[in-house]
């Protein structure tokens, strides 16, 4: 009985900690959109890492607003966006994928390009702000 105790409060604690958090969900269809430059234009587009190789590139609804100093916007129909999709940082064992990015509740608020393994997704659902941090591990042996 005591041990069902604990567990019942531990998921209640862990519950709380996750509800502001979002997710990316893989999508063939997003990688196709970034690959092919057939994306909604309505987005607002950022990228993470350096022009030349970035680790990541996103778009954001036009509702959402980011939050954050480590992405930087980049216009959509540029020959720097096509450029920086192409070269998106991949490495053995890392290949790029496309994924919706979801809000705590699995709704839709933007899209990804990257080939970091995972992200973390903290929205504010009362400001429409997001905060996403891809995990980059770069030099890993």
């Amino acid at each position: 009985m005591r041990l069902l105790a604990i567990s019942v409060i531990g998921m209640i604690v862990m519950s709380g900690c996750f509800e502001n958090y979002g997710r990316l969900q893989r999508s063939a269809e997003v990688q196709t959109m970034f690959e092919t430059g057939q994306l909604p234009s309505e987005y607002n587009y950022h990228f993470f890492g350096s022009r030349n190789h970035p680790d990541a590139v996103m778009g954001l609804k036009p509702d959402w607003t980011l939050r954050s100093k480590m992405w930087r916007k980049v216009e959509l129909s540029t020959e720097e966006f096509t450029y920086m999709t192409k070269w998106v940082w991949e490495d053995l064992g890392y290949y790029k994928y496309g994924a919706n990015i979801l809000d705590p509740e699995f709704e839709k608020i933007g899209i990804i390009y990257t080939s970091s393994w995972m992200a973390a997704v903290k929205v504010d659902k009362d400001t429409k702000t997001v905060e996403v941090m891809p995990h980059v591990r770069h030099g890993d042996p």
